[in-house]
């Protein structure tokens, strides 16, 4: 599955003026910031190694944070992870501004699902189409495990995930139809699923011939 990397986003709830905490000889290299540029950060500025994505999905629970998927990363690229990071950080500042992130103890689960979700929606618009591509199988498999599973809230969460995700694709991908064999349950619809997944892959990748194999195999299980 790869190595899981990860970084933590700090939102201030209050305006910091940095100026009135800098020694004096510091100042010209702190001058041009100003209060409003310390307001949300991320640290470390570039993601970090951390056990796996079970690791941090506990620790959200556990802290009632957010866990926000970012992407694929590149270890030896660290700038280019530094500004997919101030991205991510720049889309939940936006997020918060707008009031979905006030008052966080006081706001219902319902509202924590609609934040979560919109914060989604703002990361798969900046993700490239591999990386879609890449959280799509994810959330499949997801969906997945929580049909076998029997847990519904899941079902429902990843779902909602699936519709918002698609919706940066176009429709040769099909991805209403992908979505509706993913929902459904039993071994035929699985592998219907992963056939519109590799189905997917191929149209991405341009590999036509292979495309065409895909389909006859759709065609066959009498979709």
């Amino acid at each position: 599955t790869g190595s899981c990397f990860a970084s933590y986003i700090v939102l201030l709830p209050i305006t910091v003026d940095v100026s009135k905490y800098v020694p004096p000889f510091l100042m010209n290299q702190v001058g041009e910031i100003g209060p409003g540029d310390m307001s949300a950060f991320a640290f470390p500025p570039a993601p970090e190694e951390v056990e796996d994505s079970e690791f941090l999905k506990n620790l959200a629970e556990t802290r009632h944070d957010d866990l926000i998927f970012g992407g694929e990363y590149t270890a030896s690229d660290v700038t280019s992870a530094m500004m997919k990071v101030n991205d991510v950080v720049q889309a939940y500042l936006e997020l918060y501004e707008e009031g979905s992130g006030v008052g966080i103890h006081e706001q219902s689960t319902a509202i924590s699902e609609k934040s979560n979700f919109q914060v989604n929606d703002i990361v798969y618009s900046m993700m490239s189409e591999s990386d879609r591509l890449s959280e799509l199988t994810k959330l499949v498999g997801r969906m997945r495990y929580a049909i076998e599973s029997d847990e519904e809230s899941l079902v429902v969460e990843t779902e909602a995930d699936l519709n918002a995700i698609s919706t940066y694709f176009s429709e040769i991908f099909q991805m209403p139809i992908l979505i509706e064999w993913a929902c459904k349950e039993g071994k035929r619809a699985s592998g219907i699923a992963d056939l519109y997944l590799k189905r997917c892959y191929h149209l991405s990748l341009e590999e036509y011939e292979d495309l065409g194999r895909v389909e006859e195999q759709i065609k066959s299980l009498g979709d």
